[in-house]
């Protein structure tokens, strides 16, 4: 009989015969209508006029009244965020609380006046990976597992009752329990959507669940006890009674004439437990992150003073620079990462390279007798790179203008932003492909002015020995020079061998 009733079932779903399906369709919800009166619980349902009978409206009734208590603290939302901690706490030991204490940022500051900053960063990251280890797979399924109760009873208690009351009395008001509603029965169609819902809730009520661990919970939080266990067990008892009777489902599939309907329970799964460590370790990562900020910050400042004679004139770029990248971060979109190097790296090219050090490697490589002319031919390769730098440095920036070809597409986008802010992607794959571009220029950059540091550094001694093993005229050489040659070599190996140091860091 029940394998017939499935056939029929799918047969009616397939789509062939609508005369055949409308008959299948009232073929199983006879069964379903037999059920019924054949169920535990059959008192609910009056199959002569389609009626859920008052004792039903009654069963969520006092249902309501012994989780009203929950319900009222859980509509406190600090209340319930106080519980979230509790929970978590519950878990944790007198190792775990104090590693979370040293990782907070406000101890972190503190920590920072006192500790040397890389001494720092060793230690945060050591508390970070103690932290983790304390937090093992079995601690992070206690705390979820006893959320997700958390969320259970939250989601019974903030069950829409009093809507579904008001089908069975149209004048009960919501509040204080004085006396006892007059339920009328009331048409199945019309509260099975809110029996539905409220079974994909009732799902969850299990009674293998450490239920007597949250109520403690809940007591520690409220600071009074909102339901005993005596009661909770009432209400597990009988609530898993008529939801394994199948009774309430039995209502919506007939109530709702769809003998297919099955519920879909809402069950929660919560991870406070890696949220909560995620937060932490990232804060403390964020710690970490400024404190060698500043750091480099620190070191690039004392290079800036080695390198350049004017520290105040240092952005020369128009579009691809600090402050349009800064006004970028403001609207939270992607900034120019490379601005700082860039424009260094600008200044570098212009004022240095093309000047000094140009003069410099012209008497070396033109003027200069080489013992191996591979060498001095590496390196006059890597001047005429780094001289043609200054072009594509210049180029980018343009691109970036109001009239150019990316500048122009920014600009237009940006006009569209604020009342359409999916515009941001755009945006950001402009931004993203320039600073790829312009890290790739630095890298390259390095790369090529390492080569001549690496010569020089190699002359640096070559022309102090009596015999020299690089270059043999280097009396001749010192001829053609303003200043002493031998310390123009070394003030100038000084100089590049800091800038590749800041370019280093500006990648960072």
């Amino acid at each position: 009989m029940a394998e017939d009733i499935v056939e029929k079932v799918i047969s009616f779903f397939s789509g062939d015969n609508v005369e055949t399906h409308m008959s299948d369709k009232e073929v199983v919800l006879k069964q379903r209508l037999k059920d019924l009166t054949e169920n535990k619980y059959a008192r609910f349902f009056r199959p002569k006029t389609d009626e859920a009978d008052p004792s039903l409206g009654q069963f969520f009734h006092t249902l309501y009244k012994m989780i009203t208590p929950v319900r009222n603290f859980m509509k406190d939302v600090a209340q319930t965020t106080r519980l979230r901690q509790i929970v978590l706490e519950a878990f944790m030991d007198a190792n775990i609380v104090e590693t979370a204490k040293q990782l907070s940022p406000a101890v972190i500051e503190e920590r920072f006046r006192t500790t040397p900053p890389a001494k720092l960063v060793e230690q945060i990251r050591a508390d970070i990976d103690k932290l983790v280890s304390g937090f093992d797979s079995s601690r992070i399924n206690g705390i979820n597992r006893c959320y997700d109760l958390v969320t259970v009873v939250f989601q019974l208690a903030h069950f829409d009752f009093p809507g579904l009351l008001k089908k069975f009395d149209a004048n009960f008001i919501d509040g204080p329990f004085s006396g006892d509603p007059k339920f009328s029965p009331v048409k199945t169609a019309v509260i099975a959507k809110e029996l539905g819902e409220f079974l994909a809730v009732a799902q969850n009520i299990t009674p293998d669940s450490d239920w007597k661990a949250l109520l403690k919970l809940l007591k520690s939080c409220a600071g009074k006890e909102l339901i005993s266990e005596d009661q909770f067990a009432q209400i597990l008892i009988g609530l898993r009674d008529v939801v394994n009777s199948k009774v309430l489902e039995l209502i919506v599939q007939y109530g709702s004439k769809n003998p297919v309907w099955a519920c879909r329970p809402r069950t929660p799964h919560e991870h406070i437990a890696e949220n909560w460590l995620d937060a932490r370790t990232s804060k403390a990562q964020e710690c970490i992150d400024k404190i060698n900020e500043s750091e480099i910050n620190k070191q690039i400042a004392v290079l800036i003073k080695k390198i350049f004679d004017n520290i105040d004139e240092l952005e020369r770029l128009e579009n691809y620079s600090i402050a349009k990248s800064n006004y970028y971060r403001r609207k939270e979109l992607s900034y120019f990462v490379y601005a700082e190097g860039i424009n260094y790296l600008w200044v570098f090219l212009s004022d240095y390279m093309e000047k000094d050090i140009r003069e410099l490697c012209d008497i070396l490589l033109i003027r200069g007798q080489w013992t191996n002319n591979n060498f001095s031919k590496e390196m006059s390769e890597a001047l005429h790179q780094l001289l043609n730098r200054s072009e594509s440095i210049s180029r980018l920036d343009g691109a970036l203008s109001d009239d150019g070809p990316d500048g122009s597409r920014i600009k237009a986008a940006l006009l569209r932003f604020d009342r359409d802010h999916t515009q941001a992607r755009y945006i950001n794959a402009i931004i993203e492909n320039i600073n790829e571009t312009a890290l790739e220029m630095i890298n390259i950059t390095i790369e090529q002015i390492s080569v001549i540091d690496r010569h020089l550094r190699t002359l640096v001694d070559d022309v102090q020995k009596k015999h020299p093993e690089m270059i043999v005229n280097w009396r001749e050489l010192a001829l053609f020079s303003k200043d002493p040659l031998s310390q123009r070599i070394v003030d100038n190996s000084k100089k590049i061998s800091c800038f590749i140091e800041l370019m280093n860091l500006c990648i960072q």
